[in-house]
């Protein structure tokens, strides 16, 4: 995703002044996703036409809720929406964002932890928004 803290640091002009998602790796995770949803939907197809106990395969959204979080820039409670809480929030992850590291003082308002994985409040939105796919999961 272009939109990855990480993505924009490496791959943008000027990304330490002017920060915004790098298109063309959006165009290719939306691409992918679409691929993704296609060949999933065969799948059902190809797997509900020859068992007799079919089983259920669905696809989550991740792409469109992050991208809505970070395109709708205060809507959701979010002020820094391209670079993560922790350290400088332009290249750090697992490893580099650690107890050494500087932490902003509230990671509700990022919806970027470190340099690519969403902060908890950003997983909770990503939740809210599947949420009815996984209660169908559940149901059945």
């Amino acid at each position: 995703m272009g939109c990855l803290p990480i993505m924009i640091t490496f791959h943008s002009n000027g990304a330490f002044f002017e920060r915004s998602c790098v298109d063309k790796y959006s165009a290719v995770a939306r691409a992918h996703n679409m691929i993704l949803q296609h060949e999933l939907f065969l799948m059902q197809l190809n797997f509900s036409n020859h068992h007799d106990h079919g089983a259920k395969i669905s696809y989550i959204d991740i792409y469109g809720p992050l991208a809505n979080m970070i395109q709708g820039l205060g809507k959701l409670g979010f002020d820094e929406v391209h670079r993560g809480c922790c350290g400088s929030g332009y290249i750090e992850a697992t490893f580099m964002c650690n107890r050494g590291s500087h932490v902003c003082s509230d990671p509700s308002k990022y919806v970027f932890w470190d340099s690519i994985h969403p902060t908890e409040k950003a997983y909770h939105n990503l939740f809210v928004a599947n949420r009815h796919i996984l209660d169908a999961l559940v149901k059945g």
